[in-house]
């Protein structure tokens, strides 16, 4: 049952889920199963009779023991016809059944779906790279557009994009298996912004990161100046001032009897600093069960899923 939820996340790469994600539900948590907010949870076949006597909404119910699928939506009505006819003719191929063909498939999918995000990246010069999404929606097809329109309002390809806005505007890049796909496929459309962003890169190494660096913090532009002037005063005054300052403390140490006494005044404190280190929140729920059946709540746009096409 673990691997079965593990797998389901992992289908969703480039994109990851963002919400609540139990791989293996303990009976003490069932009530979870009612949560108002999305979930990813894999729930024991003897534990699925309580569950289905709660009240469950807009929940999808994938039985792995008899593959079988409960669903108050049709959400393939939704998806581009070319998309799901390729889809499902990958997964019939008896090599998708071994090794990472069935996750290859999905992937294809996403890349025909999302590949094309590239065209909507946009650069001005001194300014960071950004996400058009009009760009990316407009001049598709009327299922396209429409699967698009709700695709940008969830959670996790706005995570998805951020992130790859965040490595372009580092100076990082990347280049993981669903780039190669938009590679290797025709969906990117025009990538000239892309390779726009990779010639100047190469050009300009992290020019873009420190341009935007500065303009997102102009008091660097401060403690640089301050930092730059005091290390003018060479080493030579920096020591007389302290030898000045040794002398004056002490002239200051001596006694009431007239006898002078020196001491060391160099001790220093420094404040410990305190390192947090995030760690992932894990679900621990001991071992993996088999048979079971994984439920769903899937995350709504702010459109209609079931709304008209154009």
């Amino acid at each position: 049952l673990t691997s079965c939820v593990h797998g389901a996340a992992a289908l969703l790469f480039p994109m990851y889920w963002q919400h609540v994600y139990i791989p293996v539900l303990p009976q003490h948590l069932l009530d979870y199963c009612c949560a108002p907010m999305p979930y990813l949870i894999g729930v024991h076949a003897s534990l699925m009779e309580k569950v289905q006597a709660m009240a469950l909404d807009d929940v999808v119910i994938l039985n792995v023991d008899t593959n079988t699928l409960e669903t108050p939506f049709d959400d393939l009505q939704n998806v581009p016809n070319d998309v799901v006819s390729a889809l499902k003719n990958r997964l019939k191929k008896g090599s998708t059944t071994i090794g990472d063909g069935a996750a290859r498939a999905f992937l294809k999918s996403q890349a025909a779906l999302f590949g094309s995000y590239r065209s909507a990246l946009r650069i001005e010069p001194d300014e960071p790279i950004t996400f058009n999404e009009d760009a990316f929606i407009t001049h598709r097809s009327n299922t396209m557009r429409h699967f698009l329109q709700n695709a940008t309002q969830l959670q996790l390809f706005k995570q998805f994009i951020d992130g790859r806005l965040e490595l372009l505007n580092s100076g990082e890049g990347f280049n993981d298996v669903f780039e190669e796909e938009i590679n290797m496929g025709e969906y990117a459309g025009s990538d000239k912004v892309y390779h726009q962003w990779l010639l100047t890169f190469k050009k300009g190494g992290g020019a873009i990161f420190n341009t935007v660096k500065t303009k997102a913090n102009p008091a660097m532009k401060t403690v640089y100046k301050f930092a730059k002037d005091h290390a003018k005063m060479g080493i030579k005054e920096v020591r007389s001032r302290l030898k000045q300052k040794e002398m004056t403390e002490n002239s200051t140490s001596s006694s009431r009897d007239g006898s002078t006494s020196t001491h060391s005044v160099s001790t220093q404190r420094k404040d410990p600093h305190t390192w947090e280190q995030k760690q992932p929140i894990t679900v621990h729920s001991g071992q993996s069960f088999h048979p079971g059946l994984l439920a769903a709540k899937r995350p709504h746009s702010n459109l209609d899923f079931e709304g008209s096409h154009e």
